[in-house]
């Protein structure tokens, strides 16, 4: 990867990095602090620190780099600035959204306005899932 690595790259590049478990739910608690071009530094969290171990850390690393992002991984723990998206809260926005949208193409559907109409029906908004959501199910 040429130029510096800022959050704006670790929020479009998190999914695709391919992590999981405990790891994924680490780092996705993260946000990007600093890049130097040698060493990459993520502010954790503290609510999860007890979690932070080195194993995922390397795991986070070697996945950065087979993504071209070659550096040396630190992760402090830090309040965490609230106008910044972590990539959990980013994932947590953008179900959100998705399951609005949902939900408003389901109420301007005739049919579904017609169930309401003839027979009383309601939408239960919370059993609402967005398509992607259900093909990964």
């Amino acid at each position: 990867m040429a130029g510096l690595f800022g959050h704006a790259d670790w929020l479009a590049c998190f999914e695709s990095l391919g992590l999981g478990g405990l790891t994924r739910n680490l780092v996705a608690n993260c946000v990007v602090e600093h890049d130097d071009g040698q060493v990459l530094r993520l502010r954790l969290d503290p609510a999860l620190s007890a979690m932070r171990a080195d194993i995922h850390i390397e795991r986070t690393q070697q996945a950065l780099a087979e993504h071209g992002v070659v550096r040396r991984l630190v992760v402090e723990e830090g309040v965490l600035p609230e106008q910044i998206e972590t990539p959990r809260l980013q994932a947590e926005r953008l179900a959100a959204e998705r399951h609005a949208e949902a939900v408003a193409a389901l109420r301007r559907d005739p049919n579904v306005q017609k169930l309401e109409q003839a027979f009383g029906a309601r939408l239960i908004e919370s059993t609402v899932k967005p398509a992607e959501a259900r093909a990964g199910s």
